[in-house]
């Protein structure tokens, strides 16, 4: 792919992907967003805005793999599709596997789903790594196209963030002032859990990040991880002014 196809570039320390996730949803463009970070390139592929597929080159997230390790097939069985799709060029192996009776169609759905969200939730952890974005549609040719929608998979991701410190940093400090903002015209459909609304709900303007954390439904880690995810996808907005010097310490 030439270097004019890419409508987008950055580094994930810069622009961290529940912003890019949070942009792509907005103007609900189809594409094909790809980070890399040494050796590994992982892909999200967006329809309408929303997720659809992911892929991995690290051989340790691959279908097959997955399958493995969720007990669904033995490795004699995953070398044995392994040479079988090696000698059935353009084939999948998830259709090699229900050809050999492995699984059947409605496992290998389920099975796909998971590995997706696996390959996904892995990339909220990124800390750094070349990020692009190219539009335009891909994966018509996939058996199994799941449908995540983006606003849910960047809470869902968010929830999944390791390190609270980074989350912190990015929403200003213990010191920060959230405000809420009105619900963007492409989240009115979006439905919030009831600790998530909750913990919305406490957003007046008023109260610091660390007054939110400690007095919201969840620990403290988790209400942080949530509200941040809030602030991407711009249902509520951080006081420039307010921001604390020392950053908030979460529990996970």
């Amino acid at each position: 792919m030439s270097s004019d196809e890419f409508v987008y570039r950055s580094d994930v320390e810069k622009t961290p992907l529940p912003e890019i996730l949070a942009t792509v949803n907005r103007y609900g463009v189809p594409g094909v967003l790809e980070l890399v970070q040494g050796d590994v390139v992982k892909r999200v592929y967006l329809l309408d805005g929303d997720i659809i597929f992911a892929t991995s080159t690290d051989r340790g997230e691959s279908l097959g793999d997955y399958l493995v390790q969720a007990g669904e097939i033995t490795e004699a069985e995953l070398q044995k599709s392994s040479d079988k799709l090696s000698n059935s060029p353009g084939a999948r192996h998830g259709e090699i596997l229900v050809k050999m009776g492995l699984l059947d169609r409605e496992k290998l759905g389920a099975a796909v789903r998971k590995q997706v969200q696996a390959i996904l939730w892995s990339l909220f952890n990124w800390s750094e790594g070349q990020v692009s974005f190219k539009v335009g549609r891909a994966k018509d040719d996939e058996i199994f196209k799941i449908k995540i929608p983006t606003a849910r998979a960047i809470v869902a991701g968010c929830r999944r963030i390791e390190d609270p410190k980074m989350i912190t940093a990015r929403m200003g400090g213990r010191g920060a002032l959230l405000k809420k903002l009105p619900r963007p015209p492409h989240l009115e459909k979006f439905r919030l859990e009831p600790d998530e609304r909750e913990l919305l709900e406490l957003v007046d303007g008023k109260k610091t990040l660390y007054e939110l954390c400690e007095s919201g439904p969840a620990s403290a880690g988790a209400n942080a991880r949530v509200l941040y995810a809030f602030a991407e996808l711009g249902m509520l907005t951080v006081d420039p002014s307010s921001s604390g010097k020392i950053l908030i310490q979460v529990r996970g």
